[in-house]
């Protein structure tokens, strides 16, 4: 279908959830210092899923500081909370572009 939970490893990978591998280094931190790249596909994959997640949580991370609603489980539908989520991901946008866009012009 297209779409994927990702996962920790505390689920197992199954359709439509990536789970990291296990037994294969995993932290952010164990690839963070030089000479530590990925050596074969599965610790790259890890490096891979342990990044996005990272993003992922700094996301709503920030979801949550700025938006009350997403403090607490949303009690909407599924598809009301995704279209949530896409809204406030475009004020975000929407926002940060035209305040970054305004202080330029008035420091001109």
């Amino acid at each position: 279908l297209g779409k994927y939970f990702l996962v920790d490893c505390e689920f197992l990978n199954r359709c439509q959830f990536l789970a990291p591998f296990r037994g294969v280094r995993y932290h952010l931190q164990d690839f963070t210092s030089q000479g530590n790249d990925p050596e074969n596909e599965k610790k790259l994959f890890n490096l891979r899923h342990v990044s996005l997640r990272n993003v992922m949580e700094r996301i709503f991370g920030i979801f949550k500081s700025r938006f009350t609603i997403f403090k607490s489980a949303l009690p909407f539908l599924f598809k009301i909370q995704v279209e949530l989520v896409l809204v406030c991901a475009h004020y975000i946008n929407f926002y940060a572009k035209n305040v970054v866009l305004m202080n330029f012009q008035l420091k001109r």
